[in-house]
């Protein structure tokens, strides 16, 4: 679900909070991502990829 809101400061306020959705047992499956441009996604795919091979041998 895509969600636009009218204010910027709306947007950073639950952007600061969404790690409290993690504490919640009722909410512990909502994710919260800031909309990306193909560049970014293509960016965050690598980085996500790397990480999971870094993992994979062990290394953090």
């Amino acid at each position: 679900m895509k969600v636009k809101m009218r204010s910027q400061v709306a947007v950073e306020e639950i952007m600061a909070s969404k790690g409290k959705l993690a504490d919640d047992v009722d909410h512990k499956e909502i994710w919260i991502k800031r909309d990306m441009n193909i560049e970014e996604r293509e960016k965050e795919k690598v980085l996500r990829s790397e990480a999971k091979e870094n993992t994979r041998k062990g290394q953090r």
